[in-house]
């Protein structure tokens, strides 16, 4: 509660924002520029094992590092659930079970921008529905 209260206030006071609050962007570059440098919260863990995703734990590394090739212990780069479609889009095969901290980003220790520089406010405003 108290992390939502300081992540609202942060929004707000951060002086001179001209960028325009909007959602993801679904370009896929996150993904690829930290897809091997994640971390599983013990919620992922325990949110994986009780939907029964052995493949999702099988990439996890004994010191919570995500996206670990069982083989050689090395980690993935980039994610190896981010899929492009023809539009240069990209989706997260996993988008329902996916890491808490991919939920997450951009964090405020991203200023809440993402790679491409976008700013994205923890709860970007609700779309207006075109009811006619």
């Amino acid at each position: 509660m108290m992390i939502e209260v300081l992540c609202r206030l942060w929004d707000k006071i951060h002086p001179g924002k001209e960028e325009v609050e909007r959602g993801c962007l679904a370009c896929g570059m996150c993904c690829e520029a930290y897809g091997g440098y994640l971390h599983a919260s013990p919620g992922d863990i325990e949110r994986w094992r009780r939907l029964g995703r052995e493949d999702l734990l099988a990439l996890v590394s004994p010191y919570g590092w995500i996206w670990v090739d069982p083989r050689n212990g090395r980690r993935g780069d980039p994610c190896p659930f981010l899929q492009r479609g023809d539009d240069d889009k990209a989706l997260c095969a996993i988008h329902e079970i996916k890491p808490d901290i991919c939920r997450e980003y951009p964090s405020l220790d991203h200023g809440r921008h993402c790679v491409r520089g976008i700013y994205i406010p923890r709860h970007p405003p609700a779309r207006k529905s075109s009811v006619h």
